[in-house]
């Protein structure tokens, strides 16, 4: 062999090498990609299965003329709690602890970090999320001095075991701790995901399926069992004693909430849902919450075919709550009704239209009977517009939106809305059931028509961008409200938002 060929040999010598290695690898690599199982699906250890999540979202939003800050500052947040004016007389709001200067820019910066891990073995498993949520601003609806400078909560988001029958078809599912919750669509148990914090919930479940119908059992704990605060326990119990002789407070048992969802799929395009729900509460309860024995009857209707989705559904709800020297007798009840149709045109166009009611209190917070409908624990910005201005509460409700998609990673979306009040003179609660105010002279049933434009960017499914653009445009009602609460400053509500977020998987 001439030097030549051999110079050339030992140049081609490389690339044959590379080529065999190339392949070597390939040949590994092989059962190597056969055995990697989607991040989705876990990551498998033996009998072990592992299934990492992380999500991180920060939020900056603005409001113009705010309706739940500033103004008149109450000492709970309660749909059935009335409190006293002045003169000792029942009005449509709660108790008036003072009036703060109306705001009329607010600025919030939210952020929300979640790490968790889930993990199963055979039909057992157990998941843990742990949750950062810090607001940076003033909490919509919080008192001053209350949840502001950016303290946040660092605690579990999720935290659960779960039991089922078999792996893959299971008849019967228990799951026991924390965590989220949604029956139907989410109009009296919702997971609330939208808020900084989310409402996760402290309970059990039983869950049963044969065949077409399913059926779930649960009961949460809302307040934990804890001492009577002074004020609201006898004289005979403010002077009990302990072992030392030492004053001490009643014991109350805190608020339970208890459900039963049973659902039927006839056929794709019907399906029956009815729920049962009870909730019970007693001293200690939280701000959101007041004493009484509340019971909900929930039926719905739904289904979806070639596109076209809808949802009918209609609550009633009866017990009593605590009032002011007597208890009040509850009588409420609402509607709602949603329909969607996704097109077969270019862009992918989705048109809409809902409509809702809810009873309101005739009474002025003076009468023996209740009336003003209370949705629990509902999913908020979901079904009543973008700028979470209303719930469903008092409620007068119609609307329509349009969606789109001029590109496989963009989605906007725009809509109408017409918000009414059922009774003028009761309250006025926000998406997040805190209370706007009421005027209890209001005649005028027009909250307001409320516009809004969003827009969201998805260029890899992990991570999302959205914008979104709100404006209410008051009613009389809505305007007679505002001033008799001392709120805001113009016939305009403005909202904006810019929103970034990751979530894997």
């Amino acid at each position: 062999m001439s030097p030549q060929q051999t110079s050339s040999a030992r140049r081609r010598l490389p690339r044959w090498c590379g080529l065999a290695l190339g392949a070597a690898l390939w040949g590994l690599s092989a059962p190597v990609a056969a055995q990697m199982e989607p991040f989705e699906e876990g990551l498998a250890v033996g009998e072990w299965t592992f299934y990492p999540s992380l999500e991180l979202r920060l939020r900056g939003e603005y409001r113009r003329d705010p309706v739940d800050v500033g103004g008149d500052v109450y000492d709970r947040w309660a749909v059935q709690y009335d409190g006293l004016d002045d003169a000792f007389v029942g009005r449509p709001v709660p108790m008036v602890l003072r009036r703060d200067p109306a705001v009329r820019d607010q600025y919030l910066l939210s952020e929300r970090a979640r790490l968790g891990m889930k993990v199963g073995w055979n039909v057992i498993t157990a998941n843990l999320v742990l949750q950062d949520a810090r607001v940076l601003g003033v909490l919509p609806g919080a008192p001053a001095g209350i949840d502001g400078g950016g303290e946040g909560t660092f605690a579990p988001y999720q935290a659960y075991l779960d039991v089922r029958s078999d792996i893959e078809d299971p008849w019967l599912w228990v799951r026991v701790g924390r965590q989220r919750v949604r029956w139907g669509d989410g109009r009296l148990i919702g997971d609330d995901d939208w808020g900084p914090r989310a409402a996760p919930f402290d309970a059990a479940r039983m869950h049963f399926s044969f065949g077409d119908v399913d059926v779930e059992l649960m009961g949460a704990m809302l307040a934990f069992p804890g001492a009577i605060p002074p004020r609201l326990g006898s004289a005979e119990l403010q002077q009990a004693v302990n072992e030392e002789d030492e004053p001490v407070n009643a014991e109350g048992t805190g608020a339970q909430l208890y459900g039963l969802m049973a659902q039927y799929r006839l056929f794709p395009v019907l399906g029956f849902e009815v729920t049962g729900l009870a909730r019970i509460a007693r001293e200690p309860v939280s701000s959101r919450l007041t004493r009484g024995d509340t019971y909900t009857i929930d039926g719905r209707i739904f289904g979806d075919h070639r596109g076209v989705s809808y949802a009918v559904e209609g609550a009633y709800q009866l017990g009593r709550v605590a009032g002011f020297g007597a208890n009040r007798d509850l009588s409420a009840f609402a509607m709602a009704g949603r329909v969607s149709w996704l097109t077969a045109l270019p862009w992918s166009f989705e048109f809409g239209a809902r409509g809702a009611y809810a009873s309101g209190d005739d009474s002025a917070g003076q009468g023996p009977e209740l009336k003003r409908f209370d949705p629990i624990l509902p999913t908020t910005h979901e079904h009543h517009g973008m700028m979470d201005l209303y719930g469903w509460s008092n409620l007068i409700e119609g609307g329509a939106d349009v969606s789109a998609r001029p590109h496989e990673m963009v989605l906007t979306s725009l809509g109408y809305t017409f918000v009414g009040l059922a009774q003028p003179g009761d309250r006025w609660s926000t998406a997040n059931l805190v209370p706007v105010g009421a005027a209890p002279d209001n005649e005028s049933r027009i909250l307001g028509h409320e516009i809004d434009a969003m827009v969201e960017v998805r260029p890899w499914d992990p991570i999302g961008f959205g914008a979104g653009y709100g404006v209410m445009v008051l009613g009389d009602g809505g305007k007679a409200i505002v001033e008799a609460a001392g709120r805001g400053g113009g016939d305009l509500l403005h909202y904006g938002y810019l929103q970034a977020e990751l979530k894997v998987p």
